[in-house]
C-alpha cells in the first residue's frame, strides 16, 4: 500500500494521505480484490462521536475503515497545532468527484446508494460511459433490521466494485461496516454524505479562498441557517473536548 501513516486522535485516527495516495491506495485494494470502506470524519463525526458513542459502536467503525481521511480544515489545524501534519485535506466531495472525472471507467460497476432519481440521473447524463446502478432506501431505513438487509442483498447482488454511500451520517458508516463483514463482497463502500449533490451541480461549494481561509462553514451556514446553526453551535460546544483529546494522542502516530 502507499506510505500513508496514521494518527490516533482519540475518538477515531486520521490518515496522513493526500488525494494522490489516497486514490493509489483505493487503486491497490480494487487490483488486489481488498473489501472495505473509506470514511471522511470531520469536526460534525467528531462531535457525534464525542458526544453519543458512549459504547464505542460507532468508534469501532471509524477504526476499522480502510482509510479514515481529514474532510475538515478545522480538524487540520488542530492536528497541526498539535504537531501532525496532513498532506492534504481529502473531503468526501473531492474524492468523488476526482473517482467520477478521472478514475472510474466503464470497466467498473458503480453502485449509488441514496439521492433522488433526479440527481442520479444528471450523474448519468455528465457520465454516461458509467455502469451505474441506484437505490434510494426509505428514510430510517438503518433501524430496520428487513430494510437493511434489503439493501444489502440489492448491494451484492450489483456485485458493484465501488458503492458510494450516500445516506448521511452515521447511517452510510453503519451499513459501510455491514458490507464489509458480508463475506460476498469485494467492492469498496466510500461514505460520501452529499457529495452526490455536488457533482452534480444541485449545490455548491464555498468558493476556494473561503475553503482555504477554513471559512467553508461559515459558507455552508449562510446558505442554510435554518438546518446548521443548532448544529454548528453543539459542535463548537464540543471543540475544546476535541482539542485536548488531540493534545494527548497525537504525539506518536503509528504506520497504518
Amino acid at each position: 500500500m502507499p506510505d500513508i501513516h496514521s494518527v490516533d486522535i482519540g475518538l477515531c485516527r486520521i490518515d496522513t494521505a493526500s488525494m494522490d495516495s489516497a486514490i493509489d491506495h483505493i487503486r491497490q485494494m480494487q487490483r488486489n480484490k481488498h473489501a472495505g470502506y473509506i470514511v471522511t470524519p470531520n469536526v460534525d463525526h467528531l462531535a457525534r462521536l464525542a458526544r453519543k458513542d458512549d459504547s464505542g459502536s460507532l468508534q469501532h467503525i471509524y477504526r476499522n475503515a480502510s482509510l479514515s481521511l481529514c474532510d475538515s480544515r478545522i480538524l487540520e489545524a488542530l492536528l497541526n497545532r498539535h504537531g501532525t501534519k496532513i498532506p492534504q485535506v481529502v473531503t468526501g466531495s473531492d474524492l468523488t468527484r476526482r473517482l467520477f472525472e478521472s478514475e472510474l471507467s466503464s470497466k467498473d460497476r458503480i453502485y449509488i446508494l441514496g439521492g433522488e432519481d433526479e440527481v442520479i440521473n444528471i450523474v448519468r447524463d455528465r457520465f454516461p460511459y458509467l455502469d451505474i446502478t441506484h437505490h434510494n432506501p426509505t428514510m430510517g431505513f438503518i433501524t430496520k433490521s428487513d430494510e437493511v438487509k434489503k439493501v444489502i442483498d440489492k448491494i451484492l447482488s450489483a456485485q458493484s466494485d465501488f458503492v458510494f454511500l450516500a445516506v448521511g451520517s452515521p447511517q452510510q458508516e453503519k451499513l459501510a461496516l455491514m458490507l464489509k463483514q458480508q463475506a460476498r463482497f469485494h467492492g469498496i463502500a466510500l461514505c460520501i454524505g452529499a457529495s452526490i449533490l455536488f457533482l452534480a451541480d444541485k449545490e455548491k461549494r464555498a468558493p476556494k479562498w473561503m475553503q482555504r481561509s477554513r471559512l467553508e462553514w461559515l459558507y455552508r451556514l449562510l446558505q442554510n441557517p435554518t438546518r446548521l446553526t443548532k448544529r454548528y453551535i453543539q459542535n463548537a460546544l464540543v471543540l475544546p473536548r476535541i482539542n485536548r483529546m488531540l493534545a494527548q494522542s497525537v504525539a506518536e502516530p503509528a504506520t497504518n
